[in-house]
């Protein structure tokens, strides 16, 4: 049995981003499939009262990301843009593609794409 690790990730997460693009290849060096998990913070930020992605709510907080991202987008050579708007509005119709693209396998490729 090959051992496996679990990604769990948010299409409108911005360390998702860098994240899937360094899984993968990390998890192959040591002989580990990935099982791709796709999952929504929207409703775990509405359980906090939140409306908005708390990079918004907290400048601070969100101008320290996108630096931070910055530099992981530079690291992993993938670009580091801002999505207009942020976060991306209604996101559930990606998120059950990759639900059925992890069951086919294609996970991976549709998730960088």
């Amino acid at each position: 049995m090959t051992a496996q690790i679990e990604f769990w990730f948010e299409f409108a997460s911005t360390y998702s981003y860098p994240a899937a693009f360094a899984v993968e290849e990390r998890a192959k060096a040591r002989g580990v499939r990935v099982v791709w998990r796709s999952f929504l913070l929207a409703p775990i930020f509405a359980s906090q009262g939140w409306r908005d992605s708390p990079f918004n709510i907290y400048p601070t907080k969100g101008a320290y990301m996108w630096r931070d991202i910055e530099r992981r987008a530079a690291r992993y050579g993938i670009p580091a843009r801002v999505p207009a708007p942020y976060p991306l509005p209604d996101l559930e119709l990606a998120n059950r593609i990759a639900v059925l693209a992890g069951m086919e396998g294609w996970c991976g490729a549709y998730v960088k794409a």
